[in-house]
């Protein structure tokens, strides 16, 4: 196997300088939000969800269940610091309905 000279980089360093150079970080972690939330929640409740986006650093769900919207309302704090933590970064600060 052939020793890596010091100009090779990580493909993850690279990937994440690109990211950062784009001016594509907020597009990335707002796609990373939802790609955690739709993890957690899973498959079944996933169903219940009519529309999801991060804008401004707020995650915006269109949900058909009223008592699936009151279970978010009354878990908003520890989803919120879940997906953060997710994410490994303080990004995300409220869950509105629409």
């Amino acid at each position: 196997m052939k020793k890596r000279s010091s100009k090779e980089e990580k493909l993850g360093d690279v990937l994440q300088k690109f990211i950062h150079s784009s001016n594509l970080s907020r597009p990335f972690l707002n796609h990373q939000i939802q790609i955690q939330f739709e993890e957690i929640m899973g498959p079944f409740l996933m169903k219940k969800v009519k529309k999801i986006f991060v804008k401004e650093n707020k995650l915006y769900l269109k949900l058909d269940s009223a008592p699936f919207k009151q279970e978010i309302s009354i878990q908003k704090t520890k989803l919120i610091n879940d997906l953060n933590r997710a994410i490994d970064k303080n990004y995300l600060i409220d869950i509105v309905f629409i």
